[in-house]
């Protein structure tokens, strides 16, 4: 099973570390780890970089984008998306500064989910700190100065 936590930067620390993205997976890796004081002082590192999510907007969007397709329900899990022929299964849940994503199987159910985080927000970043894996959901665009 993949495991995802996904994050919403805050759009000035999304544009400085663009390209960057290590610094954030090392951020969230180790407050994973950590224990007592450092805990408490990463997890206000985090609450600084990162914007809380709506959790009933944002769970209104989800369920009006997939309302229609017969492979969606909303569970006391969250989000539950299932691919073509049960070969990808997709679970989405919401809580205030993170979305989680349980996926297994083929990647059709999980690709469902990034698909709507994109159209939500182009500044989700996704860790993985099983597979030692991380990216923006939707790359975040530079400005080009002349």
């Amino acid at each position: 099973m993949r495991e995802y936590m996904i994050y919403l930067i805050e759009e000035e620390f999304a544009r400085h570390y663009f390209g960057r993205e290590g610094m954030f997976y090392n951020l969230f890796a180790e407050y994973n780890v950590a224990r007592g004081e450092l805990k408490s002082i990463l997890s206000k590192q985090i609450n600084y970089i990162t914007k809380p999510i709506p959790a009933i907007h944002f769970n209104q969007y989800i369920e009006t984008e997939l309302k229609n397709k017969t492979s969606y329900r909303f569970t006391h899990e969250g989000h539950y998306i299932e691919g073509q022929n049960g070969e990808s299964i997709a679970t989405l849940s919401v809580s205030e500064r993170n979305l989680t994503l349980l996926a297994k199987g083929k990647y059709e159910a999980e690709m469902v989910c990034f698909e709507l985080l994109k159209q939500w927000d182009s500044r989700f970043l996704a860790v993985n700190v099983q597979q030692a894996s991380f990216g923006w959901i939707s790359p975040v665009k530079q400005r080009k100065f002349v």
